[in-house]
């Protein structure tokens, strides 16, 4: 498959407009669902104490203040954007039973 080379790039928005219509708007989700799988397997497997939740949440999080930058300059959709705002609240109230469950 053949693409046409970017015409009238100004800025770096442009050119990941234009990166991000060259695979029908799944760069961006795929980007971030990428990092999502980093942060979480890194705290996983840190050296410090840290459970399930709090990589959950973490991760979670950054992905949310990621998609809402991108949603912003509209390189995802506001479902892309909302699944990851609820991830954070499903990992706080996770992360908040554990420590109540654990004294």
């Amino acid at each position: 498959m053949r693409y046409t080379p970017p015409s009238n790039v100004t800025t770096s928005v442009d050119m990941f407009s234009w990166i991000n219509s060259l695979v029908n708007n799944w760069f961006f989700p795929g980007a971030i669902v990428s990092i999502f799988a980093i942060i979480m397997i890194k705290m996983l497997f840190s050296s410090e104490n840290n459970s399930a939740s709090r990589a959950f949440v973490a991760a979670s999080f950054a992905c949310m203040m990621i998609s809402v930058f991108c949603r912003i300059l509209n390189f995802v959709n506001t479902g892309f954007m909302s699944i990851w705002i609820i991830f954070v609240a499903i990992g706080t109230i996770w992360m908040h039973m554990e420590n109540v469950a654990g004294g």
